[in-house]
């Protein structure tokens, strides 16, 4: 148990690299929590015909970069909040910065979400006209 005290220390300490560690952390949980939500839509996409599971994907794809810049803009706050802030001394500042950045996830997931209820209601639309046929 001292070699996790000492490496989370160490964490603590030497703020120029270990922003690292944070932003993988924050990538991870993100992608979790991402696929929490994606994970059964996708299974009942890949249920759809190949041809319609490929247009789903590409305007998925064309869509989602409002929630990819919201999760870069989280991860830039991270990075600035682990050089700035104090987190042994937990203060307001802090407490505004994590908020900030729990936002900007947030408002990242929310953006990916609407964007694969966009593609699913643009699939929708292409079956209603025809385009797409059964």
């Amino acid at each position: 148990m001292p070699d996790l005290t000492t490496i989370w220390n160490m964490i603590l300490t030497q703020r120029a690299w270990s922003w690292t560690v944070l932003g993988i952390l924050q990538l991870i949980v993100f992608l979790v929590v991402r696929s929490f939500f994606f994970r059964p839509i996708l299974n009942r996409a890949k249920q759809l015909n190949s041809k319609w599971y490929h247009e789903f994907k590409k305007c998925y794809f064309k869509r989602s970069l409002a929630g990819w810049v919201f999760f870069l803009l989280s991860l830039l706050l991270v990075i600035f909040a682990w050089q700035s802030g104090n987190f042994q001394n937990f203060t307001f500042y802090e407490a505004g910065l994590v908020g900030l950045i729990l936002l900007t996830l947030c408002l990242a997931i929310m953006a990916h979400v609407v964007a694969l209820a966009v593609a699913a209601i643009y699939i929708l639309k292409q079956l209603e006209n025809n385009k797409m046929s059964l």
